[in-house]
């Protein structure tokens, strides 16, 4: 069944006709959601084993982390999800039925960091090697994923003026429901911010950037350091737009993670950053130390060779001189 997304501030009125369902198999419909991010899974593991090598990484390793970790990742973003989603009458059957949403990221983070961490510890491989080479194209699927949301119109924020403002009967619907979110009053009849379309673009930018000072890192586990940062950061301000989320009372679960994760994270990256600079001033200063008693030395050499050969210069005159004396 189709449904219209509207966005009536933009461009004098924008619609777009949207289906939650792709197409059916033998009368089983499959969701553009899972679709979406089945793509968005794929396209990440593809540019990670073309970039292993570059890593020294062996793509074996790889594909079984990514075998390992995919499906707990998606077994703790579920379990996220069902643990902070303020909901008592959670059924077995609701419980494992995620065709209709309701992943937490920050759960699929924690489940599949862990086991790669894991697997790390028991083949003695560099797990913040490993993290530098996939966390950037984490944050691409994440950008893509996201969308995924857009199809099952859902991850939208509270209600607001700007031109992208987006609504539908779905939307209307959702809200009429709620009428507020955590003191925050709801308007079916006024468009939300598109939050998941926010966190697409952060996600995409953070990508971008990781991307390119991943040749150039300072240190290994920066790049992963940095996701982290950014990540819970951008997150944190997101979320605080949403009116779904996931609550610890009246405070917004994910917004305390993206703090957690931004402020440990960072610390981490500021620490690590002044203990290199500090490492790499000490082996400048030895460095110049060492050239500079070479230099000494050389100089001092030199100095004792042109010494003597102009005493040995001196002492041939005499003889000379002498010699003619004699004649």
């Amino acid at each position: 069944m189709k449904s219209v997304i509207s966005f009536p501030n933009l461009f004098g009125g924008f619609e777009v006709s949207v289906s939650r369902v792709a197409f059916s198999v033998f009368g089983v419909d499959i969701y553009w959601y899972g679709l979406i991010i089945g793509f968005a899974f794929c396209i990440a593991v593809i540019l990670v084993l073309r970039d292993a090598k570059k890593f020294n990484m062996n793509e074996d390793d790889i594909v079984n982390i990514m075998l390992f970790a995919v499906p707990i990742g998606i077994i703790f973003a579920r379990l996220f999800y069902v643990v902070f989603f303020v909901d008592s009458s959670w059924s077995f059957k609701e419980i494992i039925n995620i065709r209709d949403g309701g992943l937490a990221i920050y759960g699929g983070l924690i489940g599949g960091i862990a086991t790669a961490m894991i697997y790390c510890k028991i083949k003695k491989l560099r797990f913040l090697e490993l993290a530098d080479l996939i966390v950037p194209y984490v944050a691409l699927a994440q950008a893509i994923g996201r969308w995924g949301n857009f199809f099952n119109q859902e991850a939208f924020g509270i209600n607001t003026a700007l031109p992208w403002g987006m609504t539908s009967q779905s939307i209307s619907n959702q809200l009429t429901i709620l009428g507020s979110f955590n003191g925050v009053q709801l308007y079916p009849d006024i468009p939300v911010h598109p939050t998941f379309l926010y966190e697409s673009i952060w996600s995409f930018s953070v990508f971008l950037l990781l991307f390119l000072i991943r040749k150039n890192k300072k240190f290994t586990g920066q790049i992963f350091c940095l996701y982290m940062m950014l990540y819970g950061f951008g997150r944190m301000f997101i979320e605080g737009l949403r009116i779904d989320s996931l609550l610890i009372g009246s405070i917004r679960a994910n917004q305390v993670i993206g703090f957690i994760f931004f402020l440990i994270f960072g610390i981490i990256t500021l620490i690590i950053s002044l203990g290199e600079k500090k490492r790499k001033d000490v082996i400048i200063d030895q460095e110049y130390e060492n050239t500079g008693t070479s230099e000494f030395a050389s100089i001092l050499k030199t100095k004792d060779q042109l010494e003597e050969t102009e005493k040995i210069s001196e002492e041939e005159i005499e003889l000379e001189q002498k010699n003619e004396k004699k004649e």
